[in-house]
């Protein structure tokens, strides 16, 4: 088995936010450990990242995020996740936000891996509610369609510069409940100029019985208790 994750430290860490405001922007950002859904996809190591978007006033967006991600984890694989998304967000009613649409998580010559999904989410205030789910084998787990990843996440801002964050994250494997777990995130952001520094602790628990040790690759713990600094920029 290889890890069961991927996503992104721009959207992890800061909050998953697609492009709010209409127009083209892009991103760069560096982590000490690229995290999805809670469980390490670089070996507990460091990650370069970044990405593009494009937001209409309509409310429809596209965008690409890239990360390097470990190549052991992924066998075959360059070393680099590519994900590919399409969706609307649009407020709707009294600061009610929707946001649905279809998230590609693509690994260059390691197809086995590559992962779509379609999701939908609620937010209001600093609070938003989402739920995705697969339309093929989750992340190389066989017999794993459908599977869901359920979440909500908190972004409070308590200054101008300074945002508390907070998550929490159940995996359901289709099929495979023996791999089902929740992950937790909570920490804080702090914005200089445009560059947002990022501190947060993941950990995670309610491991099925093969959880753990699908979460482990030579010895290292992917899913381990860790404080996980980023920076990033968006331009």
């Amino acid at each position: 088995m290889k890890k069961i994750l991927l996503a992104s430290l721009i959207m992890a860490a800061f909050g998953s936010a697609h492009a709010q405001v209409a127009g083209l922007s892009g991103n760069l950002g560096l982590t000490t450990d690229y995290r999805f859904r809670g469980i390490s996809q670089t070996q507990n190591g460091a990650a370069v990242q970044g990405g593009v978007d494009y937001a209409h006033k309509s409310g429809f967006y596209v965008g690409n995020w890239n990360s390097s991600v470990s190549s052991e984890l992924f066998p075959t694989s360059a070393g680099i996740e590519s994900d590919l998304y399409l969706g609307f967000k649009k407020n709707v009613y009294k600061g009610v936000t929707i946001d649905v649409g279809t998230m590609n998580y693509v690994y260059s010559r390691a197809s086995t891996f590559g992962t779509s999904e379609v999701y939908a989410g609620v937010g209001y205030g600093p609070v938003t509610v989402k739920v995705s789910q697969s339309l093929n084998n989750y992340f190389g787990v066989a017999n794993s369609v459908g599977s869901r990843y359920y979440q909500v996440d908190l972004a409070q801002p308590v200054t101008s510069k300074i945002t508390l964050g907070a998550h929490v994250g159940r995996t359901f494997i289709n099929d495979n409940t023996s791999l089902d777990y929740t992950d937790y995130r909570v920490g804080a952001s702090y914005d200089a100029a445009g560059w947002v520094f990022g501190g947060h602790f993941y950990t995670n628990n309610n491991y099925g019985s093969s959880a753990k040790s699908a979460m482990t690759v030579s010895g290292q713990s992917l899913y381990k208790n860790t404080v996980v600094l980023s920076v990033a920029k968006s331009f």
